[in-house]
């Protein structure tokens, strides 16, 4: 834990690397909200069919949401969109100059007891002979 999800509309003007930016939120939010990097499962998601507004002129937006346990205090969970919300603004900076751009972040608590997972170290896989 975390679960990263970014979402992005498709008009950023931004070549990026989804990679690279969502190595650089791991950084930042590992330092700025104690998880440790081997935790993060993150992905990003450009998407191609939006509508922002009422459509009148070019709109764009960035959302990350950050899917966590609960606990943090609210001071972890102001500095950890903070975090987050730097790296973004830096990442997408183009975009913010040449649209009208909304970046967004937000943190999504998950419910420990509705949460199930599985882990291949779970398993036993059979290795073949």
């Amino acid at each position: 834990m975390p679960h990263l999800v970014l979402e992005y509309s498709g008009n950023i003007r931004e070549a990026i690397d989804p990679a690279d930016v969502l190595g650089k939120l791991h950084a930042a939010l590992t330092d700025a909200g104690g998880f440790r990097h081997q935790d993060f499962k993150s992905r990003a998601v450009r998407m191609d069919r939006y509508f922002i507004g009422d459509g009148s002129y070019e709109q764009s937006f960035v959302n990350l949401d950050i899917r966590t346990f609960a606990g943090k205090s609210a001071e972890v969970r102001a500095a950890v969109s903070e975090a987050a919300l730097a790296v973004l603004i830096e990442a997408f900076a183009t975009t913010l100059r040449e649209t009208a751009c909304d970046i967004s972040v937000q943190i999504t608590d998950l419910d420990r007891t509705s949460y199930a997972r599985s882990r291949s170290a779970d398993h036993q896989i059979p290795r073949a002979a």
